[in-house]
This record gives C-alpha cells, structure tokens and sequence, in this order.
C-alpha cells in the first residue's frame, strides 16, 4: 500500500509511499523529414554538449533568440563556420550586431524543409520564406535552438510548478507535495547538464529514503561530513 498510486501506459499500477519524478525535459522539434533519423549522428539539442564534436565543421543554427547567440558563441570556439537560419527577421540590434561579430553568416526570413544525409547529416533542404526559391546547404551538423518543454501539465494541481512548467524543489529535492521528489531537467534547477541531474538524482534517492525511514520511526542517513577521530 501508500499514499501513492502510478499507472503505466501498459495498464499496471504500482502503490508507494513516496514518488520521484525524474521525467525530464524534450526539446521543440523542427518536425522536418530527416530529423529523428539523424539525432545523435549530425543533429543536435545541445550545443554546450556536442560543440566539441564538430570542431573546425560546417554547422547551422536553427532557432531564435539568446539561445542562438549562446551555442553560435560555444560553436565559434571551436573554429566552425556557421549559419544562423531564422525563420523570421533579426531585429537590427543587439542580438543582429552580436552575431555578425562572430562571422556567422545569418539566413532570414529561412525554413528547414528536410535534413539530408547517409549514416550522417551531409545537407539541409532550405526555403526562402519570401520568394519560394529552394535551395540546399552542405552542413555537416545541425544545432537546434528552439528551446525545452517540461510537460508536467499531467500532474494537474499535485505539486507547484513555475512559469516554465518545471518542478519547484527545494535544495534536498523536495516538491510542494509531501512524499513527493524531483530531480533532473524537469525541475526549476538552472544548468540543465547529465552531470547536475545525476547529482540530483543520488539527492531525491537520498531525501526519498529518509522520508520513508521517519515514516516507519528508523534511522535517518546523515549526509554531512563529519570528524569521526578526535
């Protein structure tokens, strides 16, 4: 038994006492030919993650906003030539300057229309959005810079989520629900890097424990350091 009751897709249910939610985070996808098969083999969410793996390579940024300029200046380290492809117009500002700083070559008011390759990305199928002209890039990697979707909406009014729908905790994983744990991407924890939510993981596994250990009178785990020889 407990105070919690998870159903599967597959029609299984499984009762607890307490629950961590470890669901993660999906990018926003083009939803382009070529897209899902090319993931992790030339197209990319991540630019902070991947940019070491196109060093001195031919890439295209695709999105909008800071998130552009961010992986165009992690991409720029690394000695690639860039194309920012923007669906729309870049305002003549900072962002526009910024980017021209950097050499990118910017292509407004551009779509994708298809990610071309074999066992890797080799091109993308481009459209003028004003003239209708299609034509093709040789790119060898893809970065795609339209941002994250926490889809907690499932939870309804459980637990507390901020603006972005991401979890609010507080700094041992706890959620607004008693019983309730949250670790990774989802949660409102800025950087969302493997390495933070691993740690933050073995924290919810941790805080989860203890709270079933109070639960049955047991003893807590101690998580500080502590002088054990005088």
């Amino acid at each position: 038994g407990g105070r919690f009751i998870a159903y599967t897709k597959s029609g299984r249910r499984y009762p607890s006492k307490a629950v961590i939610l470890a669901i993660g985070k999906r990018p926003r996808k083009l939803g382009v030919p070529g897209e899902d098969k090319f993931v992790g083999k030339g197209v990319s969410y991540c630019a902070v993650c991947d940019a070491p793996l196109y060093r001195e390579k031919n890439v295209a940024i695709i999105g909008w906003g800071e998130a552009v300029y961010e992986a165009a200046t992690v991409l720029n380290s690394y000695g690639n030539r860039l194309y920012i492809i923007f669906p729309g117009k870049i305002s003549k500002g900072e962002l526009s300057e910024k980017l021209s700083r950097l050499g990118a070559k910017l292509m407004e008011r551009t779509r994708v229309i298809e990610i071309k390759g074999d066992l890797v990305v080799k091109s993308i199928v481009l459209k003028d959005l004003d003239s209708g002209e299609v034509s093709e890039l040789e790119v060898d990697g893809i970065f795609i810079e339209m941002g994250y979707v926490a889809d907690t909406r499932w939870l309804g009014n459980l637990i507390e989520v901020n603006e972005n729908g991401e979890i609010v905790i507080d700094k041992v994983c706890k959620t607004s629900k008693e019983g309730i744990f949250a670790a990774g991407d989802v949660t409102d924890v800025p950087y969302k890097q493997a390495v933070i939510a691993a740690a933050q993981g073995a924290i919810a596994a941790l805080s989860a424990y203890n709270y079933l250990v109070r639960l049955s009178g047991g003893v807590e785990v101690k998580s500080d350091w502590r002088k054990l020889v005088e």
